[in-house]
């Protein structure tokens, strides 16, 4: 039986951190389905998403396990190119895998060195969304100016990109180019699933909005639809940690003038653990995010047996033909409100059915045996 192969990991962020969220989920789900396939090592910080504080009982700046899985952890100290292309050529890999697009330190760093020669192993970068028009559409000139400089020094040349849907794939070559070395492989579903019913009044709905709080993730939108909605007795929790503070600040205000049907509260920042019995405590998920390669929390609402009231700019399409959500788009206002309206309008047996219609759904699009094939041949 031959070896497994060595995959090395390069992601600014890793567990115990999820306030990163989705690209720490992708990667801590892919190296626990996929651990007995491939020795994975994984190169991170020392530290969450814009913390100031090292993870407790973390050892740092040396090799470790966390959970099963391989991991060196960086002190700000050594985030510097000359430590981590050090640390690259002493750990032994045949692949090196990009968990982002524009990471200064573990994602532009490597793609220059392979291009100068000083690392040779074959590199996968997932771009995890940010080639999508509305992840692009955020900062353009820097993205732009980066995406030109890139392509034009040969950067993204000899590499495979893993795009996770159809929907990326095309981004791919929209803003690559159409010889662009593709391979499709989606995430891997959370295993935590199940169905727990939740009691349905006409005219009533309980509305959850989870995740990081940014422009892209469009919360601000959200709020300008729940202004226009007036005939709904309405619940509206927000979870999710603040990573814009202005956005933030402009969506505050804006929750100012939600009407008094309209109950609004910001609710913090949730576990991984925690989100599975948080939306089944709602009727449904509002996110009109601008851009999503995959969706974790969409993904595992539907697991949850709720339904999604999301845009369309997501691998997600045609729910409403499912009867599991609506996929909406963003220059349509009228059509989200129309949708939480008809989830309003439903009794206890019509919002049951399609609770069931919601966790059906999800377990015949996402095949767990389906998905590590599609890895074994990624990698």
């Amino acid at each position: 039986m031959s070896a497994k192969k060595d995959i090395l990991i390069l992601c600014d962020w890793f567990l115990p951190g999820y306030l990163a969220g989705g690209p720490i989920q992708s990667i801590a789900t892919l190296t626990e389905k996929l651990g007995s396939d491939f020795n994975f090592k994984i190169i991170t910080s020392d530290r969450d998403f814009k913390s100031k504080q090292s993870y407790p009982n973390i050892k740092a700046n040396e090799w470790t396990v966390f959970e099963g899985r391989a991991v060196f952890y960086i002190s700000p100290n050594n985030m510097n190119s000359d430590f981590i292309l050090k640390l690259i050529l002493s750990t032994k890999h045949e692949v090196i895998y990009l968990n982002s697009l524009f990471s200064k330190q573990f994602t532009i760093g490597p793609l220059r060195w392979k291009q100068q020669g000083k690392i040779s192993a074959d590199i996968i970068l997932a771009p995890r969304g940010m080639l999508g028009d509305g992840a692009i559409a955020i900062k353009p000139l820097k993205k732009h100016v980066f995406l030109r400089f890139a392509k034009w020094f040969g950067w993204f040349q000899n590499i495979i990109w893993q795009s996770t849907s159809e929907q990326e794939s095309f981004e791919i070559k929209k803003r690559i180019g159409l010889n662009s070395h593709i391979k499709q492989a989606s995430n891997f579903p959370n295993s935590d699933s199940y169905f727990k019913p939740i009691q349905k009044k006409e005219g009533h709905l309980k509305l959850c909005f989870i995740s990081r709080i940014s422009e892209k993730k469009n919360l601000n939108f959200a709020m300008d639809v729940l202004k226009l909605v007036n005939s709904v007795d309405l619940v509206f929790d927000v979870y999710g940690p603040i990573e814009d503070e202005e956005y933030w600040n402009l969506c505050q205000e804006n929750a100012k003038q939600l009407p008094a049907n309209v109950s609004y509260h910001y609710k913090g920042v949730l576990k991984p653990s925690e989100i599975g019995q948080v939306v089944s405590e709602y009727h449904a998920l509002l996110l009109p995010t601008q851009n999503e390669n995959y969706g974790h929390i969409i993904v595992e609402t539907l697991q949850h047996a709720r339904p999604i009231i999301i845009s369309d700019q997501t691998p997600w399409r045609h729910l409403q033909s499912e009867q599991v959500g609506f996929d909406i788009d963003l220059l349509h206002k009228e059509k989200f409100i129309e949708s939480i309206q008809s989830l309003s309008s439903m009794n206890q047996t019509d919002f049951d059915k399609v609770c069931e219609r919601c966790y059906n759904y999800i377990h015949q699009k996402l095949n767990a045996e389906e998905i590590r094939k599609q890895y074994l041949n990624l990698f």
